[in-house]
């Protein structure tokens, strides 16, 4: 009786491992979601910005690669207070590597490239 409650365990296990690694091979094939503003540039030339804002710039490349592709929020049109929520929405997303002081010095960048190229394009 104890060899064959022994041996369900068993194969009790090995069937849940087996599922357990179907579902994560299913997972890995269904690729990172990409958006329309993924498809754009993914750089902005800032050499004609402020020292301030190149630093910051820098800074957003570094922390916002991290999770998905630069292009998505430098071909984003957000208003300034559309961007605030955006990283802090980032910010509480886990690996991150957004602190509440990166997160206000990227949103800082954001807010004057879009002015900047606004006042450009016009």
């Amino acid at each position: 009786m104890q060899k064959i409650i022994v041996w369900g365990t068993v194969l009790g296990v090995i069937i849940l491992v087996g599922i357990g690694t179907i579902y994560t091979l299913r997972e890995s094939r269904t690729g990172p979601k990409t958006y329309p503003a993924d498809k754009g540039p993914n750089f902005i030339d800032v050499a004609a910005y402020p020292a301030k804002m190149q630093e910051a710039y820098n800074l957003f490349t570094r922390k916002c690669s991290r999770c998905h592709t630069v292009a998505r929020p430098i071909n984003s049109t957000f208003a300034p207070e559309e961007w605030r929520q955006y990283v802090y929405k980032m910010m509480r997303k886990p690996g991150s590597g957004l602190t509440p002081k990166t997160s206000e010095a990227i949103i800082e960048f954001l807010i004057y490239d879009a002015q900047h190229r606004e006042r450009k394009t016009e």
